[in-house]
């Protein structure tokens, strides 16, 4: 088992605090759905996003063979191939990301680039304006799957231009999907992002839908 390599990747009190007032708000409802919880911090030194995601890795597996061998059903990858740190890779550059768009563009707009990207074929490089990911571990704890990643952002000009957030993972494979991540700029306040169907995407900044800006413990 791969262990955390900095206490960049300490925050499981605060991701599972953040999934149990969902698991209250499924029980209130008695709707239940699935969630993936995760952590996003700058380091300022390598410039890089170090990011912790922790979902189930069946649905993950499902999600990575549906999309990958859509002309060849029943045929699965799984989280012990060894070839899947690179096969997890391009599913989630395709699924996790930042992406840089014009100041004055709007959701509209954005939903219409994402539209095209889709068409984008497996192992094309990725655009100047799409972030990028690298792997670099995984371990498991009690039967959840945690991915540790550096995502490294697109450069913008903030005069001109903004940050996409998108996060769909899982959600167009499995039933009342719910995405959150807590953000962590170092440079000022935390706050977190929640996505779900028909939400897959949102500007990177605090928004009213906020969960937690609190600090981790």
């Amino acid at each position: 088992m791969l262990k955390p390599k900095s206490s960049h990747f300490r925050m499981v009190s605060t991701l599972l605090a953040v999934a149990f007032f969902y698991s209250l708000v499924s029980v209130v409802h008695a709707h239940p759905f699935h969630l993936c919880v995760g952590q996003m911090r700058w380091n300022s030194e390598s410039k890089l996003w170090e990011v912790s995601l922790r979902l189930h890795p069946q649905d993950l597996e499902t999600a990575i063979s549906k999309e990958r061998y859509v002309n060849q059903p029943g045929k699965k990858i799984s989280v012990d191939d060894e070839d899947f740190p690179d096969i997890a890779i391009e599913y989630l550059n395709r699924h996790f990301f930042l992406r840089s768009s014009p100041l004055a563009m709007n959701k509209d707009e954005f939903k219409e680039v994402l539209r095209s990207q889709a068409a984008r074929k497996v192992g094309e490089e990725l655009p100047k304006e799409h972030s990028s990911l690298k792997w670099v571990g995984k371990e498991t704890e009690r039967g959840w799957l945690w991915f540790h990643l550096e995502l490294s952002q697109p450069t913008i000009e903030p005069e001109r231009e903004k940050l996409w957030f998108v996060h769909r993972l899982l959600i167009d494979s499995v039933e009342r999907q719910e995405n959150t991540i807590l953000i962590d700029p170092t440079f000022s306040k935390k706050f977190s992002l929640q996505f779900r169907s028909g939400e897959e995407f949102q500007e990177m900044k605090p928004s009213n839908k906020t969960v937690s800006s609190t600090n981790p413990s």
